[in-house]
């Protein structure tokens, strides 16, 4: 993991072990729908637990994995190569649901995830178990089609020519738990002050404690709206009140904050409509000041 630039959340930015790039990548497109499983327990799950390190997982075994954990898997193949921009906009729609996918590439040898699909710059977000030096790619339409045409040479001959994918979604039909956002990706690079998984664990928590008598919150508006709503006064109050250790600024306090919003819209966490905003705001006030005042998390 040493040449990560941050060790962000596991598993998503997990680096593969030999010939685990299906098990890794799978790992992190359940990360994406909200299910925890690290590239070992797939490999297992898949049926593969020791021939994976010299003859890696297929098709058949990471849709077995995949069942095993409560989702469901597509297989989207094309053996024209005319039909990249096909392939690309059949990917794109799934990953406008916010689903995940897994995509193979170099003649067959190594699979990828793509978590997400970023609209506005019209790239696709791929994630590589075997970079060392990147937690995200972004891949154009052109990239995308490129890098996914696998020409069957040496001991894949006998396969097809062929754009390959395997879409993932919850068999629960419940939505992903994270949102592929530009501002999500730029805190995973950057790394925070806590995991995302943490942030989101935390805002949860304080979305149910704040909401009255358990009530489903399903319905009601977004925490996001609300952190961006009160960020002053909860970013004057942890000042007033508290004179922190020195060593950081309000610039870096408001960045954390910030963090924090970033994490209650891409996880989609939502308060009930006649939450304790007051709880909320005290509960916010205390997370923050423990970092105001230079406590770990």
């Amino acid at each position: 993991m040493k040449g990560r630039r941050k060790n962000v959340f596991a598993p998503l930015c997990e680096l593969q072990l030999p010939s685990h790039c299906g098990p890794c990548s799978l790992s992190a497109c359940l990360f994406i729908l909200g299910i925890s499983a690290t590239q070992r327990q797939l490999a297992a799950a898949a049926g593969r637990p020791v021939s994976v390190f010299t003859h890696g997982v297929d098709e058949r075994g990471l849709r077995r994995a995949a069942r095993a954990f409560g989702v469901r898997s597509e297989f989207v193949q094309y053996e024209d190569r005319t039909r990249g921009a096909e392939f690309a906009r059949r990917l794109r729609a799934h990953l406008r649901k916010g689903n995940p996918a897994i995509l193979l590439c170099k003649d067959f040898e190594h699979w990828v995830a793509v978590i997400g699909y970023l609209t506005q710059q019209r790239k696709f977000i791929i994630v590589d178990p075997k970079e060392k030096h990147s937690v995200f790619f972004r891949w154009s339409e052109r990239s995308l089609i490129r890098n996914a045409w696998n020409k069957a040479t040496g001991k894949d001959s006998y396969e097809p020519d062929q754009f390959f994918s395997i879409l993932l979604s919850r068999r629960d039909g419940e939505p992903p738990r994270w949102r592929v956002s530009e501002a999500w990706l730029r805190l995973c690079e950057r790394g925070s002050a806590d995991t995302a998984e943490g942030m989101a664990n935390d805002l949860a928590e304080m979305a149910v404690l704040a909401s009255p008598n358990e009530r489903e919150i399903e319905e009601g508006p977004y925490l996001a709206e609300f952190l961006e709503k009160n960020e002053d006064v909860i970013i004057g109050s942890i000042t007033h009140w508290a004179g922190g250790n020195g060593e950081r600024t309000l610039s870096d306090l408001r960045t954390f904050y910030r963090d924090y919003t970033t994490v209650a819209s891409s996880s989609g966490i939502r308060i009930a409509k006649d939450s304790d905003t007051t709880l909320l705001v005290a509960q916010l006030t205390a997370l923050l000041c423990s970092y105001w005042w230079g406590g770990r998390f």
